[in-house]
């Protein structure tokens, strides 16, 4: 059975060091210096805690982005505050012909299932508070190239916006053409640019919030001209993991870019178009076209906030780092141990040098008021170091062996084999009297021997003629 157990000490994985204690009674010896270095160690090193994991809570750390390009054939956008506006920049009069009363330009949206016009136009009339700007405030947008219509699957949808010279059987609710001589006069010229402005987003990671931006194409604007316009809306499906620990992700679906495709068309184009997606509905005489369309091509973002985990890891590794200055303490602490060592051992056998200090950058002091060798600082610092040598190779291990082998075969030759065999048996006696044992003083013992050296049996002494001096004083078990 003890043998199994004795396995068992042999697989402790927890077994602990045994400590030599110092002449402090510590089982490490310490220093200021070390002490003052491991002060502002531990002070940078807690700083750099506190500021990483502030900049964690507060999302400042950079995540892991990975974005790539794909290409689909469905989805869809849905928007319900302004989204698209084009204003007309003129440079030419202050004639707004956007307006609901005297209109000169009608712009119609049409809605185009598959490419066809299922409901009535939406005519947008310019605003009072915004002069000449068109705005397309709700609606939405399907993309399907690929599959049948379904639950799950809806009909192509795009905005087509076409700028009609205005005829009053187009117009509804109270809204009337200008007089044909303005309207001419208006349509003779060339009048500057429509801004086409439309707003995207922006995904922003410190805050996790959609910020908006709007992103501008200037195109000339003449209406003895027709002109045919291409938006393409780019879709970004972003994903964020903002777990602690473990996943949890978030999605977030908006319009981060679009694309403008522009060509000069004969005048008769777009009005055949729209007279042709129309059945015939329409007849318009149209200077300008602009087909809204979601783009196949989309953007996937994966943003992976930092975890728990690889924010401790980071500290760690700046903290080793910042720990490699320890073993500037380290060294130091060692060469002052050693310093205090060897000035121990010289004062041992010289107490005079007991005066002599170490002072903090680890060198030794000497004092003209303490000088009783009546000799030069010199010649003393001189004696000092050779005495440092000699102490040096007195601390070797093979020396220390050497000397208690010198002192055993001292005691061999005074006392015999016999007595250092029999010293193996030494000891005290233990005394009941509680304040003896307190006491500090040393009580008076000539004799320690707990077993007298005449009580050794025969065999003891039989085992002592084949021993060598090397076996005498090793421990017994």
């Amino acid at each position: 059975m003890s043998r199994y157990l004795n396995i068992l000490d042999k697989i402790d994985l927890f077994g602990v060091q045994i400590s030599l204690l110092t002449n402090k009674n510590n089982p490490t010896f310490q220093s200021k210096i070390g002490g003052v270095i491991s002060f502002f160690l531990s002070i940078i090193s807690f700083s750099y805690l506190i500021f990483v994991l502030v900049m964690w809570i507060n999302n400042e750390i950079p995540p892991n982005i990975s974005s790539k390009q794909q290409t689909k054939g469905y989805g869809e956008f849905q928007w319900s505050e302004p989204l698209i506006q084009i204003t007309l920049q003129d440079f030419t009069t202050d004639i707004d012909p956007f307006r609901k009363e005297n209109n000169i330009i009608t712009p119609l949206l049409f809605k185009l299932d598959n490419f066809r016009v299922q409901e009535e136009p939406i005519i947008l009339y310019s605003e009072e508070y915004d002069y000449s700007s068109l705005f397309v405030n709700n609606g939405s947008l399907i993309l399907n190239n690929a599959y049948q219509q379904d639950e799950n699957h809806k009909t192509m949808k795009e905005y087509l916006l076409v700028l009609s010279i205005c005829k009053n059987s187009s117009l509804k609710n109270g809204s009337y053409c200008a007089d044909q001589e303005i309207i001419n006069e208006y349509l003779s010229k060339h009048h500057g640019f429509l801004i086409l402005t439309i707003r995207l987003n922006q995904f922003n990671y410190i805050n996790q919030k959609l910020e908006n931006f709007v992103k501008q194409y200037y195109q000339s604007f003449d209406p003895r001209k027709s002109s045919y316009s291409q938006v393409m809306l780019k879709q970004q499906e972003t994903i964020i993991d903002d777990g602690i620990l473990f996943k949890n992700e978030k999605y977030y679906n908006f319009l981060n870019n679009y694309e403008l495709i522009n060509q000069e068309v004969s005048s008769e184009f777009m009005p055949d178009t729209v007279a042709f997606i129309s059945n015939g509905n329409y007849h318009l005489n149209i200077s300008s076209s602009y087909l809204f369309r979601i783009d196949n091509i989309s953007i996937k973002e994966e943003i992976t906030m930092p975890k728990l985990g690889q924010v401790l890891a980071q500290i760690g590794s700046i903290v080793q780092l910042i720990f490699l200055l320890k073993y500037v303490a380290i060294y130091y602490n060692n060469k002052l141990l050693e310093n205090q060592l060897f000035h121990d051992i010289i004062s041992m056998y010289y107490p005079e040098f007991k005066n002599i200090k170490i002072n903090i950058f680890n060198k030794f002091e000497f004092k003209e008021d303490f000088n009783q060798f009546q000799l030069p600082i010199q010649n003393l610092q001189l004696i000092y170091v050779t005495l440092l040598k000699r102490a040096k190779e007195k601390c070797r291990l093979n020396n220390i062996l050497y000397e208690i082998s010198r002192i055993q075969f001292i005691l061999e030759q005074q006392f015999g084999n016999r007595i250092l065999q029999n010293s193996h048996q030494l000891g005290k006696k233990f005394s009941k009297n509680i304040s003896e044992i307190v006491s500090e003083k040393i009580p008076e013992s000539n004799r320690l021997v707990i077993w007298p050296a005449d009580q050794i049996q025969q065999e003891q002494e039989q085992d002592l003629i084949f021993k060598e001096p090397i076996e005498l004083l090793i421990k017994q078990e």
